[in-house]
């Protein structure tokens, strides 16, 4: 063999013998030890349970919100409707009193007077009381203004120009006693409860105005609401 030639096959085999280095380096590197999956699994664990009571808080307000929809919608309906009917539409809370579940209907009235509500005609209605048909997770009223919607009859009713009254009156609602609560307003604040009544994640406010028409309010101290603790 020449010399030429014992270089070339010593060069040959320094250049295999790199190449099977490099290999198995790289297999190395890219390779997981039992150790290093039981840690990673044991990590996804930890934020797994991290995570989870964020994502339960997030659906029980998502929850009070998908009711409090509800009742804007109910608002919406029933306004609409005595605008475009010429009667008298009534939206009707019950019970409305702290602590307890929610119930909506939209009943329409034989004439434009309020007092045509006792004996209307109901087009909607949906419940969140524990085990109601809807299978929708309970929600409470716990705080509400002014005093008036605690009496039975004290409904809500919207006449054909678009003003929300006392149902069982025929007058706007009484300005809630020693807060700063627009008169003629109607308040009211939801909470998500378990189906022993305890309460779940934040409260949810809504104004109802003497307009008729329905928001969302954020911040509204509850010692302005009246029926709370």
């Amino acid at each position: 063999m020449t010399l030429v030639q014992k270089r070339a096959q010593a060069s040959f085999k320094a250049k295999l013998l790199m190449q099977l280095a490099e290999r198995k380096r790289r297999s190395g590197a890219e390779a997981f030890t039992l150790v290093e999956l039981m840690i990673g699994l044991a990590l996804l664990v930890i934020l797994t349970g991290l995570a989870i009571p964020g994502v339960s808080a997030l659906y029980r307000q998502y929850d009070v919100r998908a009711a409090a929809d509800d009742v804007i919608y109910a608002v919406n309906l029933a306004r609409s409707q005595a605008v475009a009917n010429h009667r008298a539409y009534g939206l009707m809370l019950a019970p409305v009193s702290m602590g307890q579940p929610l119930t909506i209907r939209v009943v329409q009235g034989a004439s434009t007077q309020c007092a045509s509500l006792a004996t209307g005609l109901e087009v909607y209605k949906t419940s969140y009381t524990v085990g109601n048909a809807q299978n929708q997770p309970p929600i409470y009223i716990t705080h509400y203004a002014p005093g008036d919607l605690s009496n039975g009859s004290a409904h809500l009713c919207f006449k054909p120009d678009g003003r929300m009254l006392r149902a069982d009156t025929g007058l706007p609602f009484s300005p809630p006693g020693g807060t700063k609560l627009s008169a003629g307003d109607v308040w009211l604040e939801f909470m998500r409860v378990n189906n022993q009544g305890a309460p779940l994640g934040s409260p949810l406010q809504m104004q109802i105005g003497y307009n008729g028409t329905a928001r969302i309010v954020v911040g509204k101290p509850t010692d302005l609401l009246q029926g709370g603790p």
